[in-house]
């Protein structure tokens, strides 16, 4: 009778209990990924685009800046710094609401100088990024510390893991995604196989090198799923069935006493 309680609990507690998972797509995506993946250190640098949060120094290559009689040195710095916003606009002196979002920065002074040419006779700019708060990576899933990195300290997906701890017990390691977003905002998944990490070679293991926004996500496994549900439902039910008077003991390697 005892034990009929137990599993019409366990099976209440699965019912109800139940968290969402995220699971990989079908086979032949998976499979895709992982080929793209490994074409990531063929593909050309990077290049680095303005993103909202970001501060942009801006200056003018025809130079007609404040004279220091009018201006302390420090105020005509800062008259060149421009705060991008979460639209990705900011705005320039003359010609008022600027998009620069997704844009790299020789782009944006392509877009200024074209906009300037009636107010300057050398209307051209020279843009650097002087500040990137968004300067990070993403780590999450079947980690042990998920959260941004910064990306000048998590340079690859490798770094990017270890930085997080490492791999959990159920993780799929196997199948480590990493999300990138293209010029359109639309995310690219590669598959990346972490638990290889060790087994480089004679040639070595090539590093997959990360840029700033990028997503990385280590899926949980089948196994992983059942036995952390295992462990959640008991850790649940146990103390339940103590104060009605049902024992239970488990052994996640299989043997029930």
């Amino acid at each position: 009778m005892k034990a009929l309680l137990l599993i019409v609990l366990v099976l209440g507690i699965t019912a109800c209990t139940t968290p969402a998972r995220i699971g990989l797509p079908d086979s032949d995506t998976v499979d895709a990924g992982h080929a793209a993946a490994l074409t990531l250190a063929d593909l050309p640098p990077v290049q680095e685009r303005i993103r909202p949060g970001d501060t942009l120094r801006i200056v003018r290559d025809g130079g007609e800046t404040p004279t220091i009689s009018a201006f302390t040195a420090n105020s005509i710095y800062e008259l060149t710094l421009y705060t991008v916003l979460n639209d990705g606009s900011f705005s320039y002196p003359f010609i008022g609401k600027v998009q620069a979002g997704g844009k790299t920065p020789e782009q944006l002074a392509s877009d200024l100088k074209e906009r300037l040419t009636p107010y300057y006779r050398e209307p051209g700019v020279t843009i650097n990024i002087n500040q990137a708060p968004g300067n990070t990576v993403f780590v999450g899933g079947a980690v042990r510390n998920p959260q941004p990195y910064s990306a000048s300290v998590a340079t690859t997906l490798e770094q990017a893991i270890v930085s997080a701890g490492g791999v959990m017990p159920n993780a799929d390691s196997r199948n480590v995604a990493l999300l990138r977003s293209d010029a359109d905002g639309r995310y690219k998944t590669y598959f990346v196989d972490f638990s290889q990490l060790l087994q480089g070679g004679d040639q070595g293991r090539q590093a997959v090198a990360l840029q700033r926004g990028d997503v990385v996500f280590v899926p949980k496994s089948g196994v992983g799923n059942r036995i952390e549900g295992v462990d959640l439902y008991l850790n649940q039910l146990i103390p339940f069935t103590k104060s009605i008077g049902i024992g239970a003991n488990y052994d996640l390697r299989g043997s029930n006493n």
